[in-house]
């Protein structure tokens, strides 16, 4: 690994933990860790070496991820616009506003640079009651705006009975550009509910 590229991931603003996770997982591959961001997720630290790729080229998903979940129910309590919170080894990685739509979509918008990408599209169903799990894959960009490949982010989560906050757990799996498994994240998430005033 190179010494500039490990002093790059630890100047950067990730967790004790969250750079432990990473670093283990990247060490695993014995690969190199440029600084970079998955959409959606704002420490995200990308460790793969990307191939040129024409910008009009989407990089490859793996086939299971391509599934389609079910519509959602009409009175899904879910829907509206949330602030949530995402977490792993009690530490914050992640902040976003997200909005949960009628229609089975969701549109997230986290903290991350514009540049790295920072908003990313879902889809959604409700699976009990007051339960639902969401789906979404996005595009992982360095500093520079270079394509290095997807992150596909799955949350499962459970709605208070007053449908004012939910709380459950996420997982992203990340892919290079061929679509070859990288590794996966995982941690926990709160919601609450933004109303108009």
């Amino acid at each position: 690994m190179k010494t500039a590229s490990v002093r790059s991931f630890f100047n950067r603003p990730l967790s004790a933990r969250w750079k432990q996770i990473l670093m283990a997982a990247f060490l695993s591959f014995g690969m190199a860790i440029p600084r970079a961001h998955a959409k959606c997720f704002r420490d995200f630290t990308q460790a793969v070496k990307t191939p040129a790729m024409s910008a009009a080229v989407a990089p490859p998903v793996n086939p299971a991820e391509t599934e389609v979940l079910q519509g959602p129910s009409l009175s899904s309590g879910i829907v509206g616009l949330w602030n949530v919170t995402f977490s792993s080894g009690g530490e914050i990685v992640d902040v976003a506003f997200d909005a949960w739509h009628s229609d089975g979509t969701e549109i997230l918008n986290d903290y991350t640079n514009p540049i790295e990408g920072n908003v990313c599209l879902g889809v959604w169903e409700q699976t009990s009651a007051r339960s639902f799990r969401l789906k979404h894959p996005s595009w992982v960009f360095d500093t520079k705006g270079t394509l290095l490949g997807t992150v596909v982010i799955r949350e499962k989560v459970t709605l208070s009975p007053d449908s004012n906050s939910y709380k459950g757990t996420y997982r992203y799996d990340i892919y290079d550009t061929t679509g070859a498994f990288i590794t996966e994240l995982t941690g926990t998430l709160t919601a609450t509910r933004i109303k108009p005033d």
